[in-house]
């Protein structure tokens, strides 16, 4: 090592100039150095190498040897076989930990010169697996290529190689490193992975151009992206200049260099079918087009992008979950990403309460509306139905009806969407749907008359002339087609499109008879459709009168529609007949209508004709959208709704191959569609930037510098004032309608000014009348021709006229269902669903309302240029405050060759929508978030401690400071979450983690309350089982002693005598009830009154608001007049600037000519100064030139630095977001990272604690079990030693037994039996008898007393319950009293009153009084009937008193008591029997009660409902009046402005007499010097006019200021006149708030009448059961007793009968 080292230095010193490479940082680096010096050596010894052999290609992971083995020093050779054994086994380790991340690939040493057989190619960027074992040559380049210049580094020259380099598999390449001892040497990587494959040695050269491989990456080029390798020079190759980067194409294998920025990361394998875009590593534009497109081949066309979803169209390989076209007949069954998506937006709608909305953007054929429909139909499975009124079976009856009357066939697919819909489904509390709403606007109703080439008309007409019955073709006289209809309406003439259009018109009858359409209305949309079919055949003269070419046809349209021809052709071509009318004979509203028409130009006869079409269809698709809307209405409250947004895409000709310019409807579309994308730029960007702000979260990200608004002011931008300037930049839109009533303009003078307002955006075309608008940020741009807009966009009176002739037509069917629409004038044409009856569909129609009637748009909506942007607005404001889910739908359209997808297509599609970064700011924000106070409280439950200490209901504790707590008791990652001034933000994934512990908390809660329930249901049932058991038993009592007691005869007299008593306990009962009538009687009537009283005042409230409406209409017709007057003035004003521009010139040309003869003199006199002054100024002219010239050239150098500075600018940006991404993806990755690091230490502390709990348990079980242990030792010796001595003890016992029976036997004795042995023995035996009977008798005391304890304890438990029973027993009859003097009192004033009525309704009152006295009177007989029996028992037990047992009177008198028994007891059961028809009876009245009291809930509920109402109109109001207050601010904001520039005037008018003053004096000044002095008169004059000239100012002046005092006078009273609105606002407010508050307390008063009822009901049913639970003991106790009392008397009997039995038989014996 030494001598290498010393060798090391001297190489040094002998080349200063080049100094050597430093020592690499990475493993095996210095191997690697010394390898070279020691192949400096070998070179140096042997210069003559005979065999020069090519050196091999290394394979991965390892460094080219250059050195032969016998060259080898020894020392060197031991010291390279050392380190490759230890880098070999200390590599193995740490391979297998790192072979899951796969990020980089392993380096391979390459020459780009010598070649190679070359192997199959693959097109497309495929990720290439590479096989082990094969050896690949190794290219070298020699300095005479270098010198030549031949190496390909501009990346346009090729060198071929290996067209794919197979990688080797490491288990493999591992195996095999055993065996090349002395020939490789092993190479590390910063991965740390060894190496994998040997080479053969040879004899080389010194290797000039070597490198390797460095990972894989894609090559992004023009027409897409491709795989390639990237490659880095080794040491001692030159590098390549800054900026690129060589790679070997995975495709062919050809090496291009390449600029850095055209590369870009990849992820790995296993993420190629990753379900989100953002859970990518590296989320760039060629990763996310190859995760896309890797998805869609698999048949997964949906992938998630955040909180957004991504669909590819068309999806390949369909199955049987795609349908069979892009908007078949079967359902399209929910894949897992748009079930996931659904559930979300549903869990997100119950638990917020709030509106959600799903909007589908992209361009048209990418299947949106296939998406709506798959979204709905998966959302009404998920969530259910309440009610009939919608279904899927209705819903896609919706869709179907919705595809033949609103879609067209296209090139890109069969049905394309011609309007925008807003479908909304509205939820009940229960979360079930219950109702749904469809809004329709934007209809393309020109696509009736006006055939594009490539498209059909609506699909309904070719289905219709398919599909038609042969009666109804009769009815329609549509038997005969003509060959020529100028609408291009054709029935179709192929079999299959025959076929399927008569499919597709069944389908739709069924649809129509799905959604409850009658007969009578489909009859009437066919007129309607045949009526248009026959205008399209009748056609229109070209040239000459306005009239129809075929009179037959138009007489069969005219008898279809249900009119005269004469009408049909005046309501076709001559409007100004019936303008002329209305302004004769009819009102405001007729008057302005007809001055409506009359702006633009006069109508052709085409397009008279084209209107009338167009007005009937658009009028029938709003007739069809509301009976869609009243089949699928609904009555239920709603808590939430999921509206479904579903827009015509963005079209451009380009996409299908056309050549022609784009139309008025594909601009209104693509208008629609940018305003879309705006909103989801403003709601992914700037709203979430902004709440950053606010809550002073830090997140380093910066918005893209495009958005759409650039193009939406372009398209809809106002003006800023009604009389603004002519250089005020104002949109397309409004320029169309601003120049479209401006006398002699044309659309080339909209082009102008808009090219001139919006250069940037909108560039006019060298074609004539086209323009280019940068649509989609510039990324598709779409060229415009404005050829004939004037005439698309001016009313036609012809389209107005369409729905009078609708409403008076002939024919029923379409009478009946177009004339309702006659009382409700239109807000804007082609607007649909704006009528409701539930109260979601009336919020969102008031939001449409409120956008076409507020500020311009009540002035303007009638212009169909500035409906656009209303109706554009008026979808926007519906899906504003709801949380925005978008569909973004991608159109992959497949290459005609290669099978493949158009990638330029895709990466448009990508940067249009934004998606690219909108996933950075998803993956680097804080997406998630929720206020601190429902973070609390939502999962609190996950720590006990907060939850104990902050879960009060009764204290607000400090929500941060609790939050703060219970982030720390959470143990999460500190960079996931951050705390908010109000809010709590996450990352993505941390809520979910949360509520999945959250759930696994709550389930088992659920389960410990579930089988608590379980068992306290159980005892219920037990209980109930019980006394169930006990009320058999008492039956069956009851029926035995029944049997005994039925032929009592005192009992039969009780029978015949009880139903006469009966009779007077049912007048009383009678009289209660018509009491309790009475009372009711005058409740409802009260009731009815106030009802009456509500409903009057509802009425009077109703004509208010008609009031106020007829005034708002008359203030709205009013605005239109000032708007009329406004544009009429507006042209006046346009004109005369164009006649003050004329009057100018020519003015100034007049004075100079007048001034000429004047300045002759002077210039005369003048010219020699001037002659002077001419030759200074060339002089001056020649430097300035020089000077200019030099100034150009510094400014054509300054703009060449300033283009290159530009250019610099861009490429840095570029570099800056590219490695702004990289650094992004590269902060994600650590913070997953890190994250899975902090849950893996939190579960290792977990594991940690629990592992510590358990080795405390386990000592702490050991050592109780050592405890134990020894206790038993010494409880074991213990009890042996007891043992010894209790057998010791015995067997003593024992012995002393045996000795005195030995003593007694070995006495001398008798055999007599009283000898002493025997007694003895005897003596024993006595004495164990007593021990024994000791014993016994201790266990029975034992006994004894435990059994007198129990009984002096149920003792005193029997006299406490005697206790409370007769207190209950003393309240009870206090509350008898009470109600007995109640209803004494209430007897009393009912008799006073003295009228009775029959009953209309049976109501039961609060407590049932005769019951209880009933009751109290059988309970006094019970109480006589038990003392009967006492007294029956008293002389049962004293006989002696009575006669003998055994004489016939006391058999009598026994039998006696026996029937009385039984009597006793039969009437027992007549009373137990009217106790349970009085207890049926109570029933009866308690499900009376609550009848009453459902019928009061559905007062309260009426009431509550019209409470909602008044609230409601009361909003209204409150918003009518901000609105008057508005615009009351804004009159005077414009009065302040008037008078500041009355101010103004007045100042310049001072100035302007000081400025006369000053002239005057200086006339006076100037005539006298004129007086004085020999000037011409020229001078004189030139004053003289231009005092005239001041004059005439200061007059004008003067007509301004009287002018302006005019119009503040004007706004003076406007102001005044506010000011007394506002002030009847106020006091109708007041009148209406205090209606409420009289509402509210009798809401109040009808609740606590039900509340007193409620608890009235339940104290009467209480004491009810009461009193039978009494009767029930009182009867037990009578049946026990008598049954004694029968077993007493039928033993006498039998005592009896024996004694006389006895008796005879001795009278006999003694006979």
């Amino acid at each position: 090592m030494s001598h290498l080292c010393s060798r090391m230095i001297k190489d040094t010193k002998e080349e200063p100039t080049s100094p050597p490479p430093p020592l690499s940082a990475l493993p095996g680096g210095f191997l690697k150095q010394l390898v070279r010096e020691t192949e400096k050596e070998t070179k140096l010894k042997e210069p003559e190498v005979k065999e020069e052999k090519a050196p091999s290609k290394l394979s991965d992971n390892l460094v080219q040897q250059f050195l032969l083995p016998d060259q080898t020093p020894p020392i060197l050779e031991a010291e390279m076989a050392l380190r490759n054994e230890l880098l070999v086994n200390g590599e193995r380790g740490r391979h297998s930990n790192q072979s899951d991340m796969k990020t980089s690939s392993p380096r391979r040493i390459l020459s780009p010169d010598l070649k190679s057989p070359p192997q199959g190619e693959t097109p497309g960027p495929q990720k290439q697996d590479l096989t082990s074992g094969k050896l690949k040559q190794k290219q070298e380049v020699t300095s005479e290529l270098l010198k030549r210049g031949q190496i390909a580094r501009s990346g346009k020259e090729k060198v071929p190689n290996d067209a794919k380099k197979p990688r080797m598999d490491e288990k493999k390449d591992n195996q095999k490193e055993g065996k090349n001892e002395g020939v490789i040497e092993p190479r590390q990587e910063p991965e740390g992975k060894p190496a994998d494959t040997a080479i053969a040695e040879h004899e080389t050269k010194e290797v000039r151009d070597v490198w390797y491989e460095v990972g894989t990456v894609w090559y992004v080029h023009k027409e897409g992206y491709c795989l390639a390798t990237q490659l880095k020079p080794d040491e001692g190759t030159p590098d390549l200049p800054a900026g690129l980067v060589r790679l070997r194409m995975e495709t062919d294998g050809t090496l291009h260099d390449v600029m850095e920025h055209d590369i870009q990361k990849i992820n790995p394998s296993e993420l190629d079918l990753c379900e989100d875009l953002s859970d990518l590593q590296s989320v760039n534009e060629c990763s996310v087009l190859y995760t896309l497109t890797s998805r869609a081949k698999a048949s997964l066309p949906l992938t998630h992008a955040g909180p957004n979803l991504l669909n590819f169209w068309p999806p390949l390989n369909q199955q049987g979950k795609t349908p069979l076209s892009r908007r078949g007949d079967s359902v399209w069954d929910a894949p897992p990403a748009l079930a996931a998506l659904v559930r979300r937006v549903y869990i997100s709608m119950v638990g917020t309460r709030r509106d959600q909305s799903v909007c589908a953007v992209g361009r048209s054929g990418t299947g949106k509306t296939t998406s709506c429909q798959a979204f709905t139909h998966t959302l009404l499975k998920q969530a259910g139905t309440a009610g009939d009124s919608v279904s899927v079976e209705r819903i896609q009856a919706v869709f179907t009806i919705l595809r033949s009357f609103g879609c067209v066939s296209s090139h890109h697919s069969d049905a394309s969407s011609r309007f925008a819909m807003v479908f909304s489904l509205d939820f009940n509390h229960a979360g079930l749907v219950c109702a749904g709403h469809l809004q329709t606007m934007m209809l393309e109703k020109w696509r009736v008359c006006q055939k594009m080439e490539g498209e059909s008309n609506f699909l309904i007409f070719s289905q219709m002339l398919a599909g038609l019955s042969t009666e109804m073709k009769t009815e329609l006289q549509m038997n005969q087609l003509p060959e020529a209809n100028s609408f291009g309406i054709v029935a179709p003439t192929k079999v299959e499109e025959k076929q399927r259009a008569s499919v597709a018109f069944t389908k739709l009858l069924v649809a129509m008879e799905t959604l409850g359409i009658s007969a009578n209305e489909q009859r009437a949309i066919w007129h309607v459709l045949a009526g248009i079919f026959h205008l399209g055949a009748a056609g229109s003269c070209k040239v000459g009168r306005r009239a129809f070419v075929s009179f037959d046809r138009a007489q069969v349209a005219s008898s279809v529609l249900g009119c005269d021809g004469e009408e049909l052709q005046t309501a076709v071509f001559k409007h100004h007949l019936r303008q002329l009318l209305q302004k004769a004979t009819g009102g405001a509203r007729e008057r302005h209508a007809a001055t409506d028409v009359e702006e633009g130009p006069r109508l052709t006869a085409t397009q008279c004709v084209d209107g009338m079409a167009s007005g009937l269809y658009e009028e029938l698709f709003t007739a069809v959208v509301s009976l869609i809307n009243r089949a699928l209405s609904s009555q239920q409250l709603t808590l939430a709704s999921v509206m479904v947004v579903d827009t015509p895409g963005f079209r451009n000709p380009r996409h299908s191959g056309e050549e022609r310019a784009a139309t008025w409807s594909e601009l209104c579309h693509n208008y629609l569609q940018e305003r879309l994308l705006d909103h989801f730029y403003t709601h992914t960007f700037t709203h979430t930037l902004d709440r950053y702000t606010q809550e002073r979260v830090p997140v380093d990200f910066e918005p893209p510098e495009s958005s759409p608004a650039e193009v939406v002011s372009a398209i809809d931008k106002p003006a800023l004032q009604v009389r603004g300037a002519e250089g005020d930049p104002r949109g397309l839109l409004w320029v169309l309608d601003e120049e479209m009533v401006t006398p002699g303009s044309t659309e080339h003078v909209v082009l102008e000014r808009v090219c001139q307002y919006y250069g940037s955006t909108v560039r006019q075309c060298e074609q004539p009348l086209q323009c280019e608008v940068s649509h989609l940020m510039g990324s598709d741009p779409v060229r415009y021709d404005l050829t004939g807009w004037f005439s698309l966009v001016q009313n036609n009176p012809s389209a107005l006229n369409a729905i009078s002739l609708l409403q008076n037509s002939s024919v029923g069917a379409v009478k009946a269902l177009f004339g309702p629409r006659a009382s409700v004038p239109p807000l804007c044409r082609g607007l649909g669903g704006v009528e409701g009856g539930s109260q979601r569909s009336l919020q969102r129609s008031g939001i449409v309302r409120k956008t076409f009637s507020g500020g311009m748009a009540a002035i303007r909506r009638h212009s169909h240029c500035i409906s656009v942007k209303l109706q554009a607005d008026a979808l926007m404001n519906v899906i504003r405050r709801a949380k925005p889910v978008f569909l973004q739908c991608v159109g992959a359209k497949t290459e005609s060759s290669g099978g493949g997808f158009d990638i330029p297509a895709l990466r448009v599609q990508l940067h249009s929508t934004h998606i690219l970064p909108a996933l950075q700011l998803y993956r680097t924000g804080f997406p998630e978030h929720m206020p601190l106070s429902d973070f609390r409280c939502r999962f609190q439950a996950l720590s006990p401690l907060v939850m104990k200490r902050y879960g009060s209901v009764f204290s607000t504790p400090d929500e941060r400071k609790a939050v703060e707590e219970l982030l720390v008791e959470l143990d999460l990652d500190k960079k996931s979450i951050f705390l908010g001034a109000s809010r709590m933000f996450t990352k993505r994934g941390v809520l979910k983690y949360l509520e999945q512990e959250r759930d696994k908390l709550v389930s088992g809660w659920l389960v410990q309350l579930q089988a608590s329930c379980m068992g306290h249901l159980a005892r219920q049932q037990y209980r109930k089982m019980k006394v169930q058991q006990m009320a058999v038993r008492c039956i069956q009592n009851n029926i035995r002693a029944l049997r005994g007691v039925a032929k009592w005869s005192w009992w039969k007299l009780l029978c015949r005598l009880r139903p006469l008593l009966d009779v007077n306990m049912d007048d009383q009962r009678l009289r209660a009830k018509e009491d309790e009538i009475i009372a009711l009687r005058r409740r409802l009537e009260k009731s009815e009154r106030e009802r009456n009283e509500l409903r009057q005042s509802t009425d009077i409230l109703e004509t208010k608001v008609t009031a106020i409406s007829s005034e708002l209409s008359d203030e709205r017709f009013r605005g239109e007049a000032v708007s009329q007057a406004l544009d009429i003035e507006r042209g006046e004003r346009l004109r005369l600037t164009r006649e003050n521009k004329e009057l100018q010139v020519e003015s100034q040309q007049l004075s100079i000519t007048e001034t000429m003869a004047l300045q002759l003199e002077c210039c005369q006199t003048e010219v020699e100064f001037v002659r002077r002054r001419v030759k200074q100024t060339e002089e001056r002219l020649e430097a300035e030139r020089q000077t200019r010239l030099e100034l150009d050239a510094k400014v054509a150098s300054l703009q060449a630095q300033l283009e290159q500075s530009k250019k610099s600018t861009t490429e840095l940006k570029r570099q800056v977001r590219r490695v702004t991404s990289d650094l992004q993806d590269a902060r994600v990755l650590t913070d997953s990272l890190q994250g899975r690091a902090h849950e893996l230490d939190r579960k290792q502390r977990r594991f940690d604690s629990e592992l510590t709990q358990a080795l405390e348990e386990a000592d702490r079980e050991r050592e109780l079990k050592d405890k134990a242990i020894h206790e038993s030792t010494v409880l074991r010796s213990e009890i042996y030693s007891l043992k010894r001595t209790l057998q010791v003890h015995s067997a003593h016992q024992q012995k002393e037994e045996l000795c005195a029976q030995i003593r007694d036997l070995s006495v001398p004795f008798d055999l007599a039996s009283d000898s002493l042995p025997d007694l003895k023995k005897q003596l024993r035996l006595l004495e164990t008898q007593t021990n024994e009977r000791g014993e016994e008798i201790t266990k029975l005391t034992t006994q004894i007393q435990q059994a007198q304890q129990v009984h002096l304890r149920f003792e005193m438990e029997m006299e406490r319950m005697k206790q409370i029973h007769l207190k209950e027993l003393e309240d009870k009859e206090e509350e008898l009293e009470d109600v007995h003097k109640s209803s004494q009192r209430r007897l009393f004033s009912i008799e006073t009153m003295k009228w009775k009525q029959a009953l209309s309704f049976c109501q039961v009152g609060h407590r049932d009084f005769d019951v209880e006295k009933r009751l109290r009177r059988d309970l006094k007989r019970t109480h006589a009937l038990l003392v009967d029996a006492q007294l029956l028992l008293s002389t049962i037990d004293h006989p002696g008193h009575s006669q003998a047992p055994g004489s016939n009177e006391h058999i009598e008198h026994l039998h006696c008591q026996l029937e009385e028994s039984e009597a006793r007891r039969a009437e027992v059961e007549s009373v137990q029997k009217t106790l349970s028809m009085e207890l049926e009876n109570t029933q009866i009245e308690l499900e009376n009660i609550c009848k009453l009291k459902s019928l009061l809930d559905e007062q309260v509920g009426q009431l509550q409902h019209e409470k909602s109402d008044l609230l409601k109109r009361l909003e209204e109001d409150q918003e009518d009046l901000n609105e008057l207050m508005k615009k009351h601010k804004a009159l005077i904001a414009q009065s302040s402005s008037d008078i500041s520039q009355i101010r103004e005037l007045q100042t310049e008018l001072e100035e302007v007499k000081k400025e006369r003053h000053r002239l005057q004096e200086e006339v006076r000044t100037y005539s006298l010097f004129l007086e004085s002095s020999t000037v011409g008169r020229s001078i004189v004059s030139m004053q003289e006019a231009r005092v005239c000239d001041l004059e005439n100012k200061l007059e004008f002046q003067r007509g301004q200021v009287k002018r302006f005092e005019v119009l503040v006078l004007r706004l003076r009273d406007s102001v005044v006149r506010l000011g007394e609105e506002l002030e009847q606002c106020a006091q109708t407010e007041a009148r209406e708030r205090e209606n409420s508050q009289y509402y509210q307390q009798r809401l109040q008063d009808m609740r606590l009448e039900v509340e007193d009822l409620v608890q009235r009901e339940q104290d009467s049913s209480r004491r009810c059961m009461e009193l039978v639970t009494h009767t029930h003991l009182y009867t037990h106790a009578l049946h026990t007793h008598a049954r004694r009392q029968t077993h007493t008397l039928h033993r006498d009997n039998k005592i009896a009968a024996k004694d006389t039995q006895s008796v005879v038989e001795a009278v006999v014996n003694l006979a």
